[in-house]
């Protein structure tokens, strides 16, 4: 039997390879994901001691936790490189916890698809948060079906903190509880997520006058998901539509404004387009938010990491547009040739690595959804799919991933006996 010190080597192993493109190159780690960008900022200002900034403002997009961690390693030199090594650490401590909780048979085969998962491996190397997320929302699922109920709120309490679609989990918790008849678990579940981000919106409030504990859904409203859902019913196509929005926020609050009138604009509007096109914004929203169950990996990111050059223009939302009009040659031109074309061997070979991991985990998956309902794990998969809509991605995944690689373990291992 595997031991857990030769999974922490295989562990070691497999990441310094995927690792190894971006050696000399740590650009490749800010560029590759937008969000990389941000995190740094907010991290290095913050080993600086000048406060939760970015661009000299002070952050209401963001959550602070994870640029908090990276923090303190750019305490002792401000590099990207440290969220490699901060989620290589978080890696061997999540399998030292899992040992100590899970059978041995269990163990090993969870052991092995978290290693051996193409997503984890390569989304933690950047400076982005999910994989923290999905770390730590695995621990307040096993800690619960353990009965630590006091780290399990705990952990479920900090996910806002990392990531806020994590906002959406506490009434999906009390559910699972009020449907197993546990009241006083489902009343901790619903209240104590929703008191411990208060500290943050009062902070925000101070800094801002916004009482809010992320504008980060207010700005993906605006920005992708009306524009896409009025270019769809207008017929003008996603940048057209967001040009008119970004033309009236314009108009309507001009060049002066504050913080508070700049988010209470786009609100308006995101909200008189919406009800224009509620129709369309569910179809899209509904079938964008699939591609974060089923696209392999996400092809900007890949590219990056592996040429290390800027990509021209992002292509998901023309390319989806096609195949919402039943253009498929179409949009299948434009990604073969913007993106696919240009992986190169390795790029090929991990995206085929990564189709069959994917076809590997999501046909297990559904075979035993078949002969056990996986309640908790549904409600929580359920919202974190949903909640994407057209800025969907592989990425994603990775806050439930984990948890599916849990459940699997739990039932391959009768094929082990």
């Amino acid at each position: 039997m595997l031991k857990l010190n030769h999974l922490i080597i295989l562990l070691i192993i497999v990441r310094l390879l995927f690792f190894s493109p971006l050696i000399n190159n740590k650009e490749k780690l800010v560029n590759a994901i937008t969000d990389a960008q941000e995190y740094c900022e907010l991290a290095y200002n913050l080993s600086l001691k000048k406060g939760y900034e970015r661009e000299g403002n002070f952050d209401t997009k963001r959550p602070p936790l994870f640029p908090f961690f990276l923090s303190l390693f750019y305490l002792i030199y401000p590099s990207p490189y440290w969220a490699s090594f901060f989620y290589l650490l978080l890696s061997i401590i999540l399998l030292i916890i899992a040992k100590n909780y899970l059978t041995e048979k269990t163990f090993i085969i969870f052991s092995l698809l978290f290693i051996l998962s193409p997503q984890i491996n390569f989304y933690s190397l950047f400076p982005i948060t999910d994989f923290l997320f999905g770390s730590f929302l695995f621990l307040t699922v096993l800690f619960l079906k353990e009965k630590k109920n006091t780290f399990s709120l705990l952990f479920l309490s900090l996910l806002p903190y990392i990531k806020p679609v994590a906002l959406l989990l506490p009434p999906f918790f009390a559910l699972f509880h009020l449907i197993k008849k546990k009241i006083k678990l489902m009343f901790l579940y619903l209240l104590i997520p929703y008191l411990a981000i208060l500290p943050w919106c009062f902070l925000t409030y101070q800094k801002t006058g916004l009482f809010t504990f992320s504008t980060l859904p207010d700005i993906n409203l605006f920005s992708y998901y009306v524009p896409f859902a009025k270019g769809l019913k207008e017929k003008i196509g996603y940048q057209k539509a967001k040009e008119i929005m970004n033309e009236e926020l314009k108009n309507l609050i001009g060049d002066n404004y504050s913080l508070k009138e700049f988010y209470k604009g786009i609100r308006k509007i995101a909200f008189k387009e919406l009800k224009k096109a509620p129709l369309h914004f569910f179809i899209s929203h509904t079938l964008f938010s699939l591609n974060t169950l089923l696209s392999p990996i996400s092809f900007k990111p890949l590219l990056i990491y592996l040429t290390g050059k800027e990509l021209k223009k992002p292509i998901q939302q023309e390319v989806f547009s096609y195949f919402l009009k039943k253009k498929f040659l179409t949009g299948l031109k434009i990604l073969f040739a913007e993106r696919l074309k240009f992986l190169g061997i390795s790029g090929i070979f991990l995206l085929l690595y990564s189709i069959f991991f994917l076809f590997f985990i999501l046909f297990n998956f559904i075979k035993y959804l078949k002969k056990e309902k996986p309640l908790l794990e549904l409600l929580i998969i359920f919202p974190l799919i949903f909640s994407t809509g057209v800025v969907a991605e592989a990425r994603y995944r990775i806050l439930f991933e984990p948890l599916i690689y849990l459940f699997l373990a739990r039932h391959l291992k009768d094929q082990f006996n």
